[in-house]
């Protein structure tokens, strides 16, 4: 089955979720908690989460959509995409990345 990430924050995470990208929670540069992508998250985990003061989880949602719609969904994103960065300079890589990062994240 196909899957869409969807951010979230960590208050409307409900145990059952499964997570779409690594979480890693750092304090002062240090690693304090982390759970893989692809892990089922537990009360358990939701209650550590919290205490660690995560704030945002990518979650994978069931993807229903018709791969006709995906496509129509990619089209409208990039052109949204397009539209925000239309006075950008593409040529700058911090620009570029940049701009890769948001189309990425807005077409999944």
């Amino acid at each position: 089955m196909r899957t869409r990430p969807h951010y979230i924050p960590i208050i409307e995470a409900e145990a059952g979720m499964v997570l779409g990208e690594p979480v890693r929670v750092a304090n002062r540069g240090q690693l304090r908690f982390s759970l893989p992508a692809g892990h089922t998250l537990t009360s358990d985990n939701l209650h550590q989460l919290a205490a660690h003061h995560a704030e945002f989880i990518f979650i994978a949602e069931p993807d229903t959509r018709s791969d006709e719609q995906v496509a129509v969904d990619a089209a409208q994103a990039a052109h949204r995409v397009m539209d925000i960065f239309v006075g950008a300079e593409l040529d700058d890589p911090t620009m570029a990345a940049l701009f890769d990062q948001v189309l990425g994240y807005r077409s999944a």
